[in-house]
């Protein structure tokens, strides 16, 4: 851990879109987001080029309590003309998109606005480097991040700031801190040993007591089986106490639910020095997608029980040999029913069954989020329908699902 010396001041990395066609709203955030650094004591440090960094080198030189040194711009070039002209300190890499990794290694903490794939991949960088993240802005990939843990070797999540207040809180969290220090990509923080001396200790009337057998890992956690058992072992982060409430309202509307035709393992949750959640194990096989009586089948279940995902594909099911489809993926995606997020599901759904195997099945599953259309799907390599050929079909997959006279199950 690094402990900030009381002499030095924070560098704050801004990122976001290098677009000089930035809307009036996003001007005005990166130039507002810069100042604010400045205000609160920290230094900004971010590529040095247009878009979001000129506005936020703008913001910063704005501040009254901006000093010369203030605004560090890295750029990606050699030529030092490049940089926008309220970079006080230019620092030439000619790396080209590589800088984004001295960027990352100089600063103390990362704010991320609006962007393209060059702010996903700082937010990445940031994240294996163990940099603390907040999120602002409406647009850009870093609102389909914001909340989340990227991945297992950090136990913290990407922060929201949804107004200047939050984001001032933020930096004002990171005075003085022990800031996380760098030594290499970091490996996971929890090794299979600890977590299966943790099962065996926790649930010792059960069958968790003897052999377990690591079945996987994920983004959300491990998962392993004991006798006839299955057990996921959640990765500790701050939204631990609000995924228990979840999932344990969750597994309340599941519970009257006969174990036999239940869209869901009907789980148990456990919280302690671990959220774990744990169910029966059954018979069952890989799913790989078609099977569409099986899938209208299962939504109609998942509609009787009162449960959405937000994720529906075709690896986090499996089947039974009564050819019935279970999801098995318990965790952040499993969500209350609403409307909207059960004709969300359904468009997954019908994606699930026809292409689960396209190359573009995620950019589909994507393009559903933010399009009433299919004209996104037919453009896709090797989709052989037309966008309103998709539109039918879909129209009678969810017809069929959401039929009065349906029987779930």
């Amino acid at each position: 851990m690094n402990k900030l010396s009381s002499t030095r001041r924070l560098q704050i990395a801004v990122v976001g879109s290098a677009s000089n066609q930035l809307s009036e709203v996003q001007r005005t955030l990166a130039f507002h987001v810069g100042k604010l650094v400045i205000d609160n004591d920290c230094r900004l440090i971010n590529g040095g080029m247009g878009g979001v960094m000129e506005q936020a080198a703008c913001g910063a030189r704005s501040s009254t309590r901006h000093q010369p040194g203030d605004v560090i711009g890295i750029l990606p070039s050699y030529d030092k003309a490049e940089a926008n002209p309220y970079v006080d300190i230019v620092l030439p890499t000619g790396l080209g998109v590589a800088r984004n990794t001295v960027l990352m290694a100089a600063c103390d903490a990362v704010i991320a606005l609006d962007g393209g794939s060059g702010t996903l991949s700082e937010i990445a960088l940031a994240w294996q480097m163990r940099k603390p993240i907040a999120c602002v802005g409406g647009e850009g990939w870093h609102t389909r991040l914001q909340t989340l843990m990227l991945d297992e070797r950090r136990d913290d999540a990407i922060a929201v700031c949804p107004d200047m207040e939050a984001l001032a809180g933020f930096l004002w969290q990171l005075r003085g801190q022990n800031l996380p220090g760098y030594d290499g990509i970091a490996a996971s923080s929890v090794c299979q040993s600890e977590l299966r001396a943790y099962l065996q200790s926790t649930f010792t009337d059960n069958s968790a007591s003897g052999e377990l057998d690591f079945l996987g890992r994920g983004s959300e956690g491990t998962v392993f089986r004991s006798g006839q058992r299955i057990y996921k072992l959640f990765h500790r982060s701050d939204f631990t106490m609000l995924l228990f409430t979840h999932l344990s309202g969750i597994a309340q509307t599941l519970a009257p639910l006969p174990e036999e035709s239940a869209p869901i393992p009907l789980y148990e949750v456990h919280r302690g020095d671990y959220l774990v959640v744990h169910y029966p194990d059954f018979a069952s096989q890989p799913y790989t997608g078609g099977q569409t009586q099986q899938m209208v089948e299962f939504l109609r279940a998942m509609r009787t029980a009162g449960c959405c995902l937000s994720n529906v594909k075709a690896e986090n099911f499996r089947c039974t040999y009564d050819s019935r489809l279970v999801f098995i993926d318990i965790g952040r995606d499993l969500m209350p029913y609403s409307d909207a997020l059960f004709l969300s599901m359904c468009k997954r759904a019908f994606l699930t069954v026809y292409y689960s195997a396209h190359a573009d099945f995620k950019r589909m599953c994507r393009y559903t989020n933010d399009h009433d259309d299919f004209d996104g799907i037919a453009a896709c390599d090797g989709v052989a329908h037309s966008a309103s050929d998709l539109a039918n079909q879909f129209d009678q997959f969810y017809a069929e699902v959401t039929r009065a006279d349906a029987v779930p199950g």
